[in-house]
């Protein structure tokens, strides 16, 4: 059994030419934290895992029109901005909402990223 199926989600949900991604954390296929207390490291590997689940849509970042973000330290999350900016280069550039929290589903994650593509 997935651990999607035992934990009752779904990684992506395609409705129409809309695709939503659960929230996506720097986590292994265990489950464990990749890249503890580095918030720029569990970036870059959130978005490696955000473009593979897009992939399987045969979507990219360029579909990409919504973006929340979930942070734990919102001044290490501005000096990783500018490696989010390459992500998306030159636009088109999603909605976005970063919203601080006192913690993700486990303490060492100090982001989490949940994104809607669509084709249109």
């Amino acid at each position: 059994m997935s651990d999607q199926q035992s934990l009752g989600y779904s990684q992506a949900v395609q409705v129409g030419d809309t695709v939503w991604l659960s929230g996506t954390a720097s986590l292994d296929p265990q489950f464990n934290p990749v890249h503890p207390g580095d918030l720029a490291a569990q970036m870059a590997f959130i978005y490696q895992r955000i473009g593979e689940t897009l992939h399987r849509f045969e979507l990219g970042f360029r579909h990409v029109v919504r973006e929340n973000m979930y942070v734990t330290d919102m001044a290490a999350l501005i000096n990783a901005l500018p490696y989010r900016k390459s992500i998306y280069g030159s636009g088109p550039f999603p909605t976005s909402t970063t919203v601080q929290v006192n913690q993700l589903l486990l303490p060492e994650l100090m982001i989490e990223i949940e994104t809607t593509a669509c084709r249109a």
